[in-house]
């Protein structure tokens, strides 16, 4: 499925005093089996419009040739809402069940999704985000910050939507956390043809992993572009930058071209040929 925003705006708060346009005239395209990631501060909007919890001001989510807009009526909405998995971990909602295994029984029975052995699939699902069975009869509400966010990665997985759309997924987690998950959205692209939009405002964990990004500012689009846009001067008037392209940016600037490398081990291999 292709995801395309023709003109997409939309203003939190709209003509009240605290009116703020969240985004402004917005074109984006999502192909399908990519890793698209749009960055600013709080994005988590996005999610909502996509996942039809909210509507646009004005211009349009286009999901193929479904047209999604202020007044549209989309016929069979669960099953294009199924088609989605927004993790947007709010500290204000609390999980409604009163185990980890029921939180996920129920999105299950939800969503109509039927395995032979459904327990172990809820383990598999647990797995997959880094948990385990061990967290089966927990409360989900007792769980740390990052837990939750496990569970709630564990709970979009367990119905296998076709797009991930993951909100500032990256903060609380560890350096080996960080890597673990950033190696599986590769994998859930590759192997499995998955969509995964990554709302963020740290570049650093978007790094090498990305194909498009789009970079927000007061609403407007100000930047687009693939890897390439990592070594953009325009990129770090809106963000910071990763050490990585700091490194290369002042290697490059000492005589040696190695700035197109996005993986530290190609990196260091060439680094060791210029070395004498």
């Amino acid at each position: 499925m292709e995801i395309a925003f023709n003109k997409l705006t939309y203003i939190e708060n709209k003509s009240s005093s605290i009116e703020k346009k969240i985004l402004d005239n917005v074109n984006a395209i999502i192909e399908q089996g990519s890793i698209v990631s749009f960055i600013n501060d709080d994005l988590s909007i996005l999610g909502n419009l996509m996942m039809l919890s909210k509507r646009p001001i004005s211009g349009c989510i286009m999901f193929d040739d479904v047209k999604f807009n202020r007044t549209s009526h989309i016929k069979n909405s669960k099953e294009l809402k199924k088609k989605f998995g927004f993790v947007n971990l709010d500290m204000s909602v609390l999980f409604l069940e009163k185990t980890v295994k029921d939180e996920i029984n129920v999105l299950l029975k939800n969503y109509n999704s039927k395995y032979k052995n459904n327990n172990k699939h809820i383990v598999d699902s647990l797995l997959i985000a880094g948990l385990n069975e061990s967290y089966l009869d927990r409360d989900p509400n007792t769980l740390s910050f990052v837990e939750k966010k496990k569970l709630k990665f564990a709970c979009v997985m367990s119905y296998n939507p076709e797009v991930l759309i993951l909100n500032e997924f990256e903060k609380g987690l560890s350096f080996k956390e960080r890597e673990y998950f950033r190696k599986l959205f590769l994998k859930l692209k590759s192997k499995f043809g998955k969509t995964i939009i990554l709302l963020s405002s740290r570049v650093e964990f978007l790094f090498d992993i990305v194909d498009k990004m789009y970079v927000i500012s007061n609403g407007s689009l100000v930047l687009s572009g693939g890897q390439e846009l990592f070594y953009d001067n325009n990129l770090y008037k809106y963000v910071d930058v990763p050490k990585i392209v700091e490194f290369t940016k002042y290697v490059h600037d000492e005589g040696h071209n190695i700035i197109e490398y996005t993986d530290f081990k190609e990196l260091i291999k060439e680094l060791y040929r210029h070395v004498g």
